[in-house]
C-alpha cells in the first residue's frame, strides 16, 4: 500500500506493476507509458534520479522477461 505522505509512492507502485508485465525493457519506455496513463511528466522525471528505484525497476523488468 502506497504511503500517503510520499507523493511518488503510487507512481512507484504503478511503475513496478508495469515492469512486471514484461512489456518494457527500459525506463524511458515505461516512463512514457506512465505519462500516457496521465501521470504528470514532471513527477515521472523525478523517479529518473532515484537510484534505488531504478535498480529495483530494472530487476523487475529483467525478471518479467525471463532473464
Amino acid at each position: 500500500m502506497p504511503d500517503k505522505d510520499d507523493p511518488l509512492a503510487a507512481l512507484r507502485t504503478r511503475a513496478y506493476e508495469l515492469a512486471e508485465t514484461g512489456n518494457y525493457d527500459t525506463w524511458a519506455s515505461l516512463g512514457a507509458a506512465l505519462v500516457e496513463e496521465g501521470s504528470p511528466d514532471v513527477i515521472v522525471r523525478k523517479l529518473t534520479n532515484d537510484a534505488f528505484f531504478q535498480i529495483m525497476l530494472k530487476d523487475r523488468m529483467t525478471a518479467a522477461r525471463g532473464g
